[in-house]
């Protein structure tokens, strides 16, 4: 008799417990990151590879590079570059267009192109290197994926402390 008791009173904590992970859940699916983690870092260049399919290369570029589309997302772009280090495409910012990886400030640009030419001549990869991250001021590391499409370096990356989280 009591052990019955027992186990009705764990069938309805379970219950109880059950019904509030549903509420909780339900609470949070619309949350979302204030910064992309390295899945959605993967699906956007995929997203753009996917893209480039059925389009000319200078088409391409400029659709990367529309504001109106969907190559930007949050903290995460979509870059191209050529093997020099200038930026062909750059998801959602056509000022950045025409510049340099070799001239951001605070980061070690000659390495990083080579990083990212080396990587993505050999396949889709990840580099890593440290930036300053405009929204904090403070220096974090990043990484990218990275691939080749045609002549061009397409990649995204992501700040590395919340993509290890992701």
């Amino acid at each position: 008799q009591h052990n019955a008791q027992m186990v009705e009173h764990a069938v309805q904590q379970a219950n109880a417990l059950e019904g509030r992970a549903s509420t909780l859940s339900s609470a949070v699916e619309s949350f979302r990151l204030q910064q992309g983690t390295a899945d959605e870092a993967v699906a956007l260049v995929q997203r753009a590879v996917a893209m480039r399919a059925g389009t000319s290369r200078d088409q391409f570029l400029r659709t990367i590079t529309d504001k109106s589309q969907p190559f930007h997302d949050r903290d995460m772009y979509v870059f191209a570059l050529d093997r020099a280090g200038t930026y062909l495409a750059f998801g959602g910012n056509p000022a950045k267009v025409g510049t340099r990886v070799q001239d951001i400030p605070g980061i070690a640009g000659d390495q990083l192109v080579q990083d990212i030419v080396t990587q993505a001549e050999r396949g889709p990869g990840w580099v890593e290197y440290d930036i300053n991250n405009p929204a904090t001021g403070t220096v974090q590391t990043k990484m990218s994926f990275v691939r080749m499409v045609d002549d061009v370096y397409l990649g995204c990356g992501v700040y590395k402390n919340l993509a290890a989280r992701a």
